[in-house]
């Protein structure tokens, strides 16, 4: 039996999926200042200005828009990118730019951001997608630690912990620069964190 030929995309397809990415954009707004939980289909539907009826032809359940959501505004392609580009570069200044870059896209995607640091609460598959998005970006960061561990530049050592480090107090300095943005130097703190964990804290012994 031989396979079906791949289908051009029509102009109905098209528009379909100009219809799909408004109704994620949409939700991300009404998500973002409503909240998750609070929001109901009938809502999303008067916001994107159709019928409720063609949001579950897209989508089969508001938890399935969510996932469409972060899928389309996730800032982890954008990460894998800049890790990638300077992944044979040594880790102080690849943690730097790295972790200050991290911050920056954590700002340009507040909206997203407003879902997780206020939703995490209020229905379960909200921290489960937050915490699978977490766990591939501080993958990212471990896997750059493994390799210059195994160069020799960095020392044996948890390189899940260290990745956890810094993505975890990155977004939370992003949580608190968004609530107090005059209090909060990013690039300075994002140098002194990376100094203070490749260096360590301790005194030399004497």
């Amino acid at each position: 039996m031989k396979p079906e030929p791949h289908r051009r995309a029509t102009w109905r397809d098209e528009k379909a999926e100009e219809r799909r990415q408004q109704l994620i954009d949409t939700a991300l707004q009404v998500f973002a200042r409503k909240g998750f939980d609070k929001t109901s289909v009938r809502e999303l539907a008067a916001a994107a200005g159709v019928a409720q009826g063609l949001m579950y032809h897209y989508f089969k359940s508001k938890d399935k828009l969510l996932e469409a959501v972060v899928e389309r505004h996730s800032f982890m392609p954008q990460l894998k990118t800049l890790l990638s580009t300077l992944h044979d570069e040594p880790a102080p200044k690849v943690l730097k730019v790295v972790g200050k870059q991290f911050f920056e896209l954590l700002g340009q995607k507040e909206s997203l951001m407003n879902i997780f640091f206020h939703e995490t609460q209020s229905h379960p598959i909200v921290p489960r997608i937050w915490r699978g998005i977490m766990n591939e970006g501080i993958s990212l960061f471990q896997n750059y630690l493994d390799e210059r561990v195994k160069l020799g530049e960095l020392r044996p050592h948890n390189t899940d912990v260290s990745a956890r480090t810094l993505a975890y107090t990155i977004v939370l300095l992003r949580g608190t620069a968004t609530a107090f943005p005059h209090r909060t130097r990013a690039d300075e703190f994002i140098s002194h964190l990376v100094d203070n964990t490749l260096s360590g804290i301790a005194a030399p012994a004497g």
